[in-house]
Protein backbone atom coordinates (compact mmCIF):
# COMPACT_ATOMS: atom_id res chain seq x y z
CA UNK A 1 0.00 0.00 0.00
CA UNK A 2 1.40 2.78 -0.69
CA UNK A 3 2.12 6.32 1.40
CA UNK A 4 -0.74 8.08 -0.30
CA UNK A 5 -3.61 5.55 -0.32
CA UNK A 6 -2.43 4.73 3.48
CA UNK A 7 -2.87 8.68 4.12
CA UNK A 8 -6.57 8.90 2.67
CA UNK A 9 -7.40 5.66 4.40
CA UNK A 10 -6.40 7.26 7.33
CA UNK A 11 -8.76 10.46 6.82
CA UNK A 12 -11.88 8.92 5.73
CA UNK A 13 -11.61 6.57 8.85
CA UNK A 14 -11.27 9.80 10.96
CA UNK A 15 -13.85 11.60 8.81
CA UNK A 16 -15.62 8.65 9.82
CA UNK A 17 -15.27 8.80 13.15
CA UNK A 18 -15.90 12.51 13.70
CA UNK A 19 -18.91 12.38 11.88
CA UNK A 20 -22.19 13.49 13.12
CA UNK A 21 -25.48 11.51 13.94
CA UNK A 22 -28.66 13.88 13.71
CA UNK A 23 -30.35 13.16 16.92
CA UNK A 24 -34.04 11.00 15.87
CA UNK A 25 -36.87 13.71 16.03
CA UNK A 26 -39.63 13.38 18.03
CA UNK A 27 -42.80 13.52 16.82
CA UNK A 28 -45.65 15.62 19.29
CA UNK A 29 -49.37 15.43 17.64
CA UNK A 30 -51.49 18.50 19.06
CA UNK A 31 -55.03 18.47 19.55
CA UNK A 32 -57.30 19.52 18.52
CA UNK A 33 -54.74 20.24 15.63
CA UNK A 34 -51.35 20.93 14.71
CA UNK A 35 -48.07 19.19 15.20
CA UNK A 36 -44.57 19.33 16.44
CA UNK A 37 -41.35 18.22 15.41
CA UNK A 38 -37.82 18.56 17.23
CA UNK A 39 -34.88 17.37 18.39
CA UNK A 40 -32.60 17.99 21.61
CA UNK A 41 -30.37 21.10 21.76
CA UNK A 42 -26.76 20.42 22.31
CA UNK A 43 -23.89 22.58 21.99
CA UNK A 44 -22.65 23.33 18.01
CA UNK A 45 -26.04 22.74 16.71
CA UNK A 46 -27.21 26.21 14.72
CA UNK A 47 -29.79 25.46 12.83
CA UNK A 48 -32.36 22.69 12.59
CA UNK A 49 -34.57 21.97 9.18
CA UNK A 50 -37.45 20.05 8.78
CA UNK A 51 -39.24 19.07 5.15
CA UNK A 52 -42.39 16.72 5.84
CA UNK A 53 -45.44 15.73 4.12
CA UNK A 54 -48.57 13.49 4.84
CA UNK A 55 -50.00 10.16 3.33
CA UNK A 56 -47.41 10.38 0.32
CA UNK A 57 -43.46 9.67 0.38
CA UNK A 58 -41.47 12.25 -1.18
CA UNK A 59 -40.06 11.56 -4.29
CA UNK A 60 -37.23 13.33 -4.11
CA UNK A 61 -35.65 16.24 -1.72
CA UNK A 62 -37.61 19.19 -3.13
CA UNK A 63 -41.06 17.38 -2.89
CA UNK A 64 -42.56 18.35 0.17
CA UNK A 65 -45.12 20.13 1.90
CA UNK A 66 -43.74 21.64 4.82
CA UNK A 67 -40.20 23.16 4.44
CA UNK A 68 -38.82 25.24 7.55
CA UNK A 69 -35.79 26.20 9.08
CA UNK A 70 -35.54 26.93 12.58
CA UNK A 71 -32.87 28.79 13.69
CA UNK A 72 -32.77 29.36 17.46
CA UNK A 73 -33.51 26.49 20.20
CA UNK A 74 -36.49 27.30 22.46
CA UNK A 75 -36.76 25.26 25.94
CA UNK A 76 -34.10 22.90 25.22
CA UNK A 77 -35.25 21.90 21.85
CA UNK A 78 -35.31 22.84 18.27
CA UNK A 79 -39.11 22.87 17.16
CA UNK A 80 -40.43 22.95 14.00
CA UNK A 81 -44.37 23.92 14.78
CA UNK A 82 -47.54 23.37 12.61
CA UNK A 83 -50.21 25.03 13.94
CA UNK A 84 -52.69 24.69 11.41
CA UNK A 85 -52.54 21.21 10.26
CA UNK A 86 -54.89 18.33 11.34
CA UNK A 87 -52.89 14.81 11.27
CA UNK A 88 -56.05 12.01 11.81
CA UNK A 89 -55.28 8.53 13.19
CA UNK A 90 -53.95 6.35 10.59
CA UNK A 91 -51.92 9.14 8.71
CA UNK A 92 -48.18 8.74 8.03
CA UNK A 93 -45.78 12.01 8.37
CA UNK A 94 -43.50 10.96 5.51
CA UNK A 95 -40.44 13.85 6.74
CA UNK A 96 -36.32 14.37 6.90
CA UNK A 97 -34.31 16.40 9.10
CA UNK A 98 -31.61 18.67 9.21
CA UNK A 99 -29.09 19.87 11.94
CA UNK A 100 -26.46 22.49 11.24
CA UNK A 101 -23.74 21.12 13.70
CA UNK A 102 -20.49 23.33 13.88
CA UNK A 103 -21.30 24.67 10.86
CA UNK A 104 -21.83 21.77 8.95
CA UNK A 105 -25.44 20.43 7.84
CA UNK A 106 -26.18 16.74 8.66
CA UNK A 107 -29.44 15.10 7.75
CA UNK A 108 -31.69 12.22 8.49
CA UNK A 109 -33.42 11.21 5.32
CA UNK A 110 -36.21 8.75 5.17
CA UNK A 111 -38.05 8.87 8.36
CA UNK A 112 -41.87 8.33 8.54
CA UNK A 113 -44.08 8.50 11.66
CA UNK A 114 -47.81 6.65 11.98
CA UNK A 115 -50.32 8.86 13.63
CA UNK A 116 -51.94 6.68 16.50
CA UNK A 117 -49.24 4.28 16.36
CA UNK A 118 -48.59 3.80 20.33
CA UNK A 119 -47.52 7.51 21.91
CA UNK A 120 -50.35 9.70 21.06
CA UNK A 121 -51.90 9.34 24.06
CA UNK A 122 -52.69 11.13 26.92
CA UNK A 123 -53.41 9.75 30.31
CA UNK A 124 -55.74 11.72 32.90
CA UNK A 125 -55.82 11.01 36.40
CA UNK A 126 -59.14 11.69 38.35
CA UNK A 127 -59.58 12.13 42.13
CA UNK A 128 -63.44 11.65 43.00
CA UNK A 129 -64.56 12.95 46.09
CA UNK A 130 -65.18 10.30 47.91
CA UNK A 131 -61.67 9.57 47.32
CA UNK A 132 -62.38 6.98 44.70
CA UNK A 133 -59.45 6.94 41.21
CA UNK A 134 -60.37 7.06 37.78
CA UNK A 135 -57.61 7.17 35.39
CA UNK A 136 -58.85 8.38 31.82
CA UNK A 137 -56.54 7.78 28.31
CA UNK A 138 -57.46 9.36 25.24
CA UNK A 139 -55.85 8.39 22.20
CA UNK A 140 -55.42 10.05 18.88
CA UNK A 141 -57.57 13.79 18.66
CA UNK A 142 -59.76 13.51 21.26
CA UNK A 143 -61.99 16.39 22.90
CA UNK A 144 -62.52 16.21 26.35
CA UNK A 145 -65.19 18.69 28.11
CA UNK A 146 -65.15 18.58 31.74
CA UNK A 147 -68.19 19.94 33.96
CA UNK A 148 -67.36 20.30 37.51
CA UNK A 149 -70.86 20.80 39.80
Amino acid sequence: MSQATKVLVFLLLVVGILAYNVPQATVKVNSPQGFEVSIPDEPGISLFAFHGKVNEEMDDLSDQTWAADIVSSRNGRWTYRNRHHRLQPGDVLYYWTTARYHGIDYHNYNQRYVVGAGGDSQRIDVHGSNGGHLPIVASGHNTINIHVH
